[in-house]
């Protein structure tokens, strides 16, 4: 078993009560291991570490070599796209 330290936080009072509610519905078995869970998600499985160098650097690389082929993104274009696939899933009102 990992080591483990006890933190204590404070939190929005929103916050906590859905905290306590996805415990209370089964969700998560603890507040602790919700809040892991989250953490988990937000760093990723290896933890903070930060990827090789090298791994970075053949990401730029590639990034570069699509640009200087021709193969870019408009970015408005993608900024448009996304605002309309959110916006239709928000509910329409007063329909």
């Amino acid at each position: 078993m990992s080591k483990t330290e006890r933190l204590t936080v404070d939190l929005p009072a929103h916050l906590v009560a859905g905290l306590r509610e996805s415990v209370r519905t089964g969700a998560y078995r603890s507040e602790s291991a919700a809040i892991e869970e989250l953490l988990l998600a937000w760093y990723g499985p290896e933890g903070m570490e930060q990827p090789p160098i090298e791994q970075l650097r053949a990401f730029v690389a590639e990034g570069i070599a699509d640009a200087d082929a021709g193969r870019l993104v408009n970015a408005d274009e993608v900024f448009n796209d996304l605002e309309a696939r959110y916006e239709a899933m928000i509910p329409k009102r007063n329909q």
